[in-house]
C-alpha cells in the first residue's frame, strides 16, 4: 500500500470511519509476518507493538531494522542516525540491536517489500 493512503477502520454501528496505522514485522529466514493496526504511530504504540511482535515470534532478533519513521528515528543520517531514546531503552531491555534503514535505501528493508518473480520486468 503506498504511504499516502492510509487504511480505514468503519465503525459497524454507527458508520464512521477512523484511520488505523499499520505495524509490520518482518522475520526474513523463517519467512514469518507479524502485523497489528493501531490507531496512532505514537511512541507507546510503537513500542507495545514491538513487544507484542516478539510475544508472537517467540523470541527477539539479534539486530531491529526499522524504516526512518519519526517516532523510532530523531534525525536521519546516511550514516549514523539518531534513534529515539525509549525506543533504543526499549532495545536495550530486549538485548537486540537497532538499525535504522539508511534514508532513500529501499533495499535496507528487502525482506519487507513486495517481491517480484524472477525474470519479470519491474512496471514503470
Amino acid at each position: 500500500m503506498p504511504a499516502t493512503r492510509v487504511p480505514v477502520v468503519i465503525d459497524r454501528l454507527t458508520g464512521k470511519t477512523r484511520p488505523a496505522q499499520i505495524f509490520v514485522a518482518v522475520m526474513g529466514a523463517p519467512n514469518f509476518t507479524y502485523a497489528e493496526a493501531s490507531w496512532t504511530q505514537a511512541l507507546g504504540d510503537w513500542i507495545g507493538a514491538h513487544t507484542r511482535a516478539f510475544t508472537a515470534i517467540g523470541g527477539v532478533p539479534g539486530l531491529l531494522l526499522p524504516d526512518n519513521t519519526k517516532v523510532a528515528v530523531i534525525k536521519a543520517c546516511l550514516y549514523e542516525p539518531q534513534v529515539n531514546r525509549s525506543y533504543a531503552e526499549m532495545a536495550a531491555d530486549y538485548d537486540t540491536a537497532i538499525l535504522p534503514a539508511r534514508p532513500r535505501r529501499p533495499r535496507d528493508k528487502a525482506n519487507s517489500l513486495p517481491r517480484r518473480r524472477p525474470g519479470s520486468r519491474p512496471r514503470c
